[in-house]
């Protein structure tokens, strides 16, 4: 379907501004991102996604590989993997259509990253789940996987206050690393609640949106995938990517911004 398109911005650009983001975080300072990814948020179909991420037209492809479950029993934490091996990729984004927030995250990938990656999504109920890839040339193209969904990830009460500026101290981000020949299996899981402002808390209050919205991971201080998170990515998030090139002895950087203005930024030496 061919849609009206923003103005596109290319992976350097994208990396640059990532860069950026790493440098103000030790300082805490988190500037905008080179891709404006809040309005892509506020869409309510897949089409307004890919128009607010700047694509010229949107079309199902074989080359987009979505893999997850066929039924969840619980939709809280339900992993979802993406991947294409296209070249040109300059965002992968992943899309729940039934969740209050469909869209769950937007990657932004370096050159040094493989175009795959797993992360663990919300589901509130029964839904189509779409991987979307974004190329160079303006192209959108998607899969589309429906999963049933016993427990939605809406239902269970949370432990939270409703105030939740009164936050817990943060925990380092868990970072785990395989070499594998020259490349690496980087498999992480950060500390954080990720509310998602749906659900209420043991006295009945509607506890407020409260997760991480932005990542950035680098390294040896190098920004080589950035990301835009939404109120749909699970508690305590799960990400699963690989370095096509990485050796012993480099440095990996976490470093992530939620929206209530917290910051974090772990380092993990590769072995």
């Amino acid at each position: 379907m061919p849609i009206h398109h923003a103005p596109s911005h290319t992976r350097r650009q994208l990396l640059q501004g990532a860069a950026a983001a790493g440098m103000c975080a030790s300082l805490g300072a988190w500037p905008a991102l080179a891709i404006a990814a809040s309005p892509a948020f506020e869409a309510k179909t897949l089409a307004q996604v890919a128009k607010a991420l700047g694509a010229k037209s949107v079309t199902a492809s074989a080359d987009v590989r979505l893999n997850t479950l066929d039924y969840a029993e619980n939709g809280a934490a339900v992993p979802v993997d993406i991947g294409t091996s296209l070249p040109g990729v300059e965002r992968i984004a992943l899309f729940v259509e039934k969740n209050p927030t469909p869209l769950i995250a937007v990657f932004q990938p370096g050159e040094s990253v493989d175009t795959a990656l797993t992360l663990h999504t919300k589901m509130a109920q029964t839904s189509a789940v779409y991987a979307l890839v974004i190329l160079a040339d303006g192209r959108a193209l998607f899969a589309k996987k429906d999963v049933k969904v016993v427990l939605g990830s809406c239902g269970a009460v949370s432990d939270i206050p409703d105030n939740v500026d009164a936050k817990r101290a943060t925990e380092p981000t868990r970072i785990r690393v395989q070499i594998q020949g020259e490349s690496a299996l980087v498999r992480m899981r950060m500390a954080h609640e990720m509310e998602s402002g749906q659900r209420k808390n043991a006295a009945g209050k509607l506890v407020p949106a409260w997760h991480i919205d932005q990542l950035t991971v680098q390294l040896n201080g190098k920004p080589v995938l950035t990301a835009d998170w939404g109120p749909g990515v699970s508690r305590n998030p799960y990400l699963q990517f690989t370095l096509k090139k990485a050796k012993a002895g480099e440095k990996l950087t976490v470093v992530w911004r939620d929206n209530k203005g917290a910051l974090r930024s772990d380092d993990q030496l590769l072995v």
